[in-house]
């Protein structure tokens, strides 16, 4: 095996076929949906470098066998490794997790982070996972923990909209300012046009497929970003949020349907969200939608002494 650090938009590819593959032949559990990677990649790490924080190990043939991403700013860190690996090599999952591990907490010492512990998260369903973090110092957390949840896509119904709403999709890089106002302001989060066009040139991206409800008068008022799975036929939304301003309208469920409904058209034959189980309001809507809990996803904590 070789490690070896994120080379470029090549390997996004890569990475998505991997996780495409492996969920076709093992299932789903412990493994991110293909879209979540350029989305963790270089939204959720949008003022990171990722040949820093993504590292990928190889085989004697060049085949992913694992990966890992490195979220410093949250003091978290992802490892993705190969069903198949894990089952005749488990010692290669201690390995990937131990070396992240090491990596995350000198990469927050070197930015003198405050942060008092480091986080990772493992499917409640997978065993081989969670013994692992616990046999080896990781504390499970009853607190923020995620909920993937999944329903068949049939019997979409129509969006209804209040009147003088709409529903498109993103005109291209020329609307990165309007839309990432509307990001910011739908998670109370910090983005500006600059590192919002920089998403929308991120391999993966297609601003055809990031939905938008928009108010009368033009202002944008809601968003949803979808994301195909063409080998498991799985599409998945990531993120989905309201303005404030426009809220309680009904735009949230929206946008869904009008996701799905695309996604119907591109071959997908089910559609996947997750949620915080600390959000009542979100998993009330994707329940009321046909959205079915399907995997647990658990957080995981380990302290930190601040300065080391």
């Amino acid at each position: 095996m070789r490690r070896r650090p994120y080379s470029g938009p090549g390997d996004i590819a890569r990475l998505q076929a991997f996780t495409a593959e492996n969920i076709r032949d093992h299932g789903r559990t412990g493994l991110l949906h293909p879209g979540d990677i350029p989305h963790r990649v270089f939204s959720g790490l949008r003022r990171e470098d990722p040949h820093e924080l993504v590292h990928i190990w190889d085989d004697h043939s060049g085949t992913v066998v694992a990966w890992t991403l490195l979220d410093p700013g949250h003091a978290g860190f992802d490892p993705q490794v190969a069903p198949s690996i894990r089952r005749i090599a488990p010692e290669l999952e201690a390995a990937v997790i131990e070396w992240s591990e090491q990596a995350l907490l000198a990469i927050m010492a070197a930015r003198s982070s405050k942060a008092t512990f480091i986080a990772t998260d493992a499917y409640e369903q997978d065993q081989q996972r969670t013994h692992l973090l616990e046999s080896t110092g990781w504390e499970r957390q009853e607190t923020e923990i995620l909920m993937l949840t999944q329903r068949p896509l049939d019997n979409v119904p129509e969006s209804q909209l209040p009147n003088g709403y709409s529903i498109r999709t993103v005109r291209g890089v020329e609307e990165a300012g309007p839309v990432s106002d509307l990001h910011a302001a739908g998670f109370g989060s910090s983005w500006t046009p600059e590192l919002y066009r920089r998403v929308m040139e991120s391999p993966g991206y297609s601003p055809d497929r990031e939905f938008l409800a928009e108010a009368p008068g033009g202002r944008l008022a809601g968003f949803c970003v979808t994301w195909p799975d063409t080998v498991n036929r799985t599409g998945y939304f990531e993120p989905v949020a309201v303005h404030p301003d426009h809220r309680r309208l009904g735009l949230g469920r929206a946008l869904l349907r009008a996701g799905m409904q695309a996604m119907q058209d591109w071959g997908m034959e089910r559609a996947e969200v997750m949620y915080e189980t600390e959000n009542p309001g979100s998993g009330k809507l994707y329940r009321s939608e046909g959205f079915e809990p399907k995997w647990k996803i658990i957080l995981y904590r380990k302290s930190r002494v601040v300065g080391s």
